[in-house]
């Protein structure tokens, strides 16, 4: 079957499209990919960009070779358009996450182009192969798109408003404290809340300013109602 991140689709897979596609089989010419269709689909040597194993699920950009077969390439920014993209900012788009690097995500436009994700600014977990709605945040003079997981309309001016709501969370789930504040190691702080420390401070600054929480040596305690 086709997948698209965690859906399943039956639809005809059709040149020109990138598709989520299980590895089946692995011969001497390349993988073959499940299809949804009696014929597999060929991943050929030349077209993949790391080491496959039967059960991976591979983003693939699926084209028609010389002979007019179709055939699958993991090598998804060659075959996303360059040049001014057709969308603009705010805009609503379908995203691919097809690559993880130090500063976020990249993903698939609306099947056309490419975009990052900045990893400061996820609040949920994303992983390869992942289908999702998005909007663009920002098109740069070179004509790459960075991109947001949440509603321009919905977001204020406190950018540091949904780490708040992170920070409440998880101090709700953990029996109103947290042994964290405005000293934790950046390292630790990231591997909690996924943002750096000055971002961090901002939401305690601001929930503290509401008299939501108290930030003590030992850390953080909500105040109770």
């Amino acid at each position: 079957m086709r997948r698209l991140g965690t859906y399943v689709e039956s639809m005809p897979l059709e040149p020109g499209k990138f598709a989520v596609l299980e590895v089946t089989d692995l011969n001497r010419i390349g993988a073959f990919l499940d299809s949804g269709e009696a014929k597999e689909l060929l991943l050929p040597y030349a077209e993949q960009t790391k080491t496959l194993n039967v059960g991976d699920l591979v983003v693939v950009f699926v084209y028609l070779d010389n002979t007019q077969r179709l055939c699958a390439s993991m090598r998804v920014e060659r075959n996303t358009e360059d040049g001014p993209p057709q969308v603009t900012e705010g805009e609503t788009v379908d995203l691919l996450v097809f690559s993880q690097t130090d500063i976020g995500y990249k993903a698939i436009v609306n099947d056309r182009y490419t975009g990052l994700i900045y990893r400061d600014e996820v609040f949920q977990p994303i992983h390869y192969g992942q289908s999702l709605k998005g909007w663009v945040k920002k098109i740069r003079p070179d004509g790459k798109l960075d991109l947001q997981l949440t509603d321009p309309a919905q977001v204020g001016h406190r950018s540091a408003d949904p780490i708040q709501e992170q920070i409440l969370a998880r101090l709700k789930a953990e029996d109103g404290f947290l042994p964290m504040n405005d000293k934790t190691p950046a390292d630790d702080i990231y591997e909690a809340f996924g943002v750096s420390r000055k971002k961090f401070k901002i939401a305690l600054g601001g929930l503290y300013k509401k008299r939501v929480i108290t930030v003590d040596d030992d850390g953080i305690r909500l105040v109770k109602t």
